[in-house]
C-alpha cells in the first residue's frame, strides 16, 4: 500500500510539473505563434469537475468497453487491450494531467522574468534551444519545480476521486481509497483513524523535505539590480512543433474528455457500438432524468447554495483574521497564524473522518451544518494566506493616517483595507467557489439522504452503473463553472492569464 501510494503521487506529480514547466516554457521562451490563444490553453482544463476527468477517462481506456481499445480493434484489428484505465499507469495519466496547470501556473512567471543574458551566452557558445532548456534554463528554475513537484506530489497522496475510481476496481490499495473504504464500507473508524494518521505523516515528510531541498534558493537567484529586457528565443520551424505540443495538451487535458461526455450524456446507454452511432441515436432523456432526480436537483442546489456561502464566509473571515494578526496588538497572533494554518496539513478526507467521528451520535450528524462545517475547515486556510499575502503588502502607513484622525479599527477596516483588497478578494471568492462546488473527498462523508452534494450524487450515479446519467450531470456543472468564470471576470475584473 505504502509503495502504490508513494509510485502513484510521484508519477502524476512528475508527469504534471514536467508537462506544466514545457508549456511553460513554450509560452514565456518561444516565438510560438498565437500567444494571446496558447497561454490560456493549458488553463481550460481546471474548469472540469476532477470526478467527471476519472469518468471519461474510463469511458475511454477501460480494458474491455473502453472507446480506445475498441477503436484498436475495430479498425486495426489489434485484440490485445493496450490502455488499461483501472492500473497505476492510468491513474498516474488521469491525475498527472490535472497536475499540469499548478506546474504551468508555478513555473510561467519564473520564465518570464528570466534572466536572458545566461541564455544568450549559451546560444553564442553554439548550443541549441533544446539543449539549453535543460542545461541551462529548467537548472535555474529547480526551487519552483521543486514547489509544483511537492504540492501536486501532496495533491497525488491526497487525491480521492483517481484512487477510488480507477484503483479500488482492480485492487490497487492506496491510503485514501482505504480510508474511505474503511468508514463507508466497513464502518471501522478506528481504522480509518490509522490509515489518516499515516497519510499526515507522510504530508508532514513531504514538507520537511522540501523545505531542506530548498534551504539554498538563493543560489538559483536570477532577477538583480541589472536592468535587462525578456525576449523570446526564436526556435525556427520548431515553433510550430511547440504550438501542436500546447494544443495536443488542450486536447487531451479537456476537449477529447469534455466531447466524450457529452455524446455519452446524449445516448440511451453507454457501450461501444451505441457511442459509435451518435449522432443516429441522439436522445436528451438522460438530462430529463438527471434534471427530475431529488437527489441530483437537491444536490445541485445545496452545492450551489453551500459554495457560495462558504466562499463568502471564508473569505471575510480569513480577511478578518489576517487584518488582526498584521494590522492590529492582539496577544498570541502567532498562535492564531498557525491555527488558520494548520488544516493544510491534513488531507480533506481526513478531516472528513474527523468530523464524522466527532459529530457521531449529536444533532449534527449527517446535517448541511456539518458539510458546511467541513468545507470551510477545508478552504479557510486558502482564503487566509490569500489574505495574508495581500495584506502585507499594503503599507501600514495608510492605516496609521486614518488612525491619527482618530477612525476606529472597523473603520480603517471598511474603509481602507477591504477596498484595497478588492482584486484579491475577487479571485479568492471565485477559486474557493470553484473547488467548493467539485468537492468530493471532503462532502463524500458529511452527506445522506435528504442532504446531499452534487459531485458526490454523481459520483453516487457512476458507481452504480449510470454512466450515461453521471456524464449528463457532468455537463451541467461545466456549463455552471463556465458562467461562474464570466461572471468573475465581469464582476471583478478577475484575469486568467499572465
Amino acid at each position: 500500500m505504502l509503495n502504490n501510494s508513494m509510485v502513484y503521487a510521484a508519477g502524476a506529480a512528475a508527469l504534471g510539473t514536467g508537462l506544466g514547466a514545457l508549456l511553460a516554457w513554450i509560452v514565456a521562451r518561444t516565438n510560438t505563434p498565437g500567444r494571446a490563444l496558447v497561454e490560456l490553453m493549458p488553463l481550460y482544463p481546471i474548469l472540469m469537475p476532477p470526478i467527471m476527468k476519472n469518468i471519461a477517462w474510463i469511458l475511454l481506456l477501460a480494458p474491455k468497453s473502453g472507446i480506445l481499445n475498441n477503436m484498436l480493434q475495430q479498425y486495426f484489428g489489434v485484440e490485445l487491450q493496450v490502455f488499461n484505465a483501472f492500473s497505476l499507469a492510468g491513474m498516474i495519466w488521469v491525475f498527472g494531467l490535472a497536475c499540469v496547470p499548478l506546474g504551468y501556473l508555478f513555473l510561467l512567471p519564473i520564465f518570464l522574468s528570466f534572466d536572458p543574458s545566461l541564455e544568450e551566452s549559451a546560444y553564442i557558445a553554439g548550443s541549441k534551444p533544446l539543449n539549453t532548456m535543460f542545461r541551462i534554463t529548467f537548472p535555474l528554475a529547480i526551487p519552483a519545480l521543486l514547489s509544483a513537484f511537492v504540492l501536486n506530489f501532496l495533491r497525488a497522496l491526497r487525491s480521492f476521486e483517481t484512487p477510488v475510481l480507477q484503483g479500488t476496481p482492480a485492487g490497487i490499495k492506496v491510503f485514501v481509497n482505504r480510508v474511505y473504504d474503511s468508514v463507508a464500507l466497513e464502518f471501522n473508524t478506528g481504522l480509518a483513524t490509522a490509515y489518516s494518521m499515516v497519510l499526515v505523516v507522510l504530508s508532514v515528510i513531504t514538507l520537511l523535505f522540501y523545505v531542506r531541498a530548498t534551504r539554498f534558493s538563493e543560489r538559483y537567484a536570477t532577477i538583480t539590480g541589472k536592468g535587462y529586457r525578456v525576449k523570446a528565443v526564436d526556435i525556427g520551424k520548431w515553433k510550430y512543433v511547440t504550438f501542436l505540443a500546447v494544443l495536443g495538451y488542450f486536447l487531451v487535458g479537456i476537449a477529447i474528455p469534455f466531447v466524450v461526455l457529452i455524446v455519452v450524456s446524449m445516448i440511451p446507454y453507454f457501450d461501444y457500438d451505441t457511442f459509435m452511432k451518435f449522432p443516429s441515436n441522439i436522445v436528451f432523456s438522460n438530462y430529463y432524468t438527471v434534471i427530475h432526480h431529488p437527489s441530483f436537483v437537491t444536490g445541485l442546489y445545496n452545492s450551489l447554495v453551500l459554495s457560495t456561502l462558504i466562499a463568502i464566509v471564508t473569505v471575510f473571515a480569513g480577511i478578518v483574521m489576517a487584518f488582526t494578526i498584521y494590522r492590529t496588538r492582539t496577544y498570541g497572533a502567532k498562535v492564531f497564524e498557525f491555527i488558520g494554518t494548520l488544516p493544510l496539513a491534513f488531507p480533506p478526507l481526513v478531516l472528513s473522518v474527523g468530523l464524522v467521528i466527532i459529530f457521531l451520535g449529536t444533532p449534527l450528524y449527517n446535517s448541511l451544518w456539518a458539510l458546511g462545517l467541513g468545507l470551510f475547515v477545508a478552504y479557510f486556510p486558502y482564503a487566509f494566506r490569500n489574505a495574508s499575502g495581500s495584506i502585507v503588502n499594503i503599507h501600514k502607513e495608510l492605516d496609521e493616517a486614518a488612525w491619527v484622525h482618530g477612525a476606529k479599527w472597523r473603520h480603517v477596516f471598511f474603509k481602507i483595507t477591504l477596498p484595497i483588497l478588492k482584486p484579491s478578494v475577487g479571485g479568492a471568492l471565485f477559486y474557493i467557489f470553484v473547488e467548493a462546488i467539485r468537492n468530493v473527498d471532503v462532502a463524500v462523508l458529511l452527506v445522506s439522504p435528504g442532504h446531499e452534494y452534487g459531485p458526490v450524487t454523481l459520483f453516487e450515479y457512476f458507481r452504480v452503473g449510470q454512466w450515461a446519467e453521471a456524464a449528463a450531470g457532468g455537463v451541467i456543472y461545466l456549463v455552471i463553472l463556465i458562467v461562474a468564470v464570466t461572471v468573475a471576470k465581469v464582476a471583478f475584473n478577475i484575469k486568467f492569464s499572465l
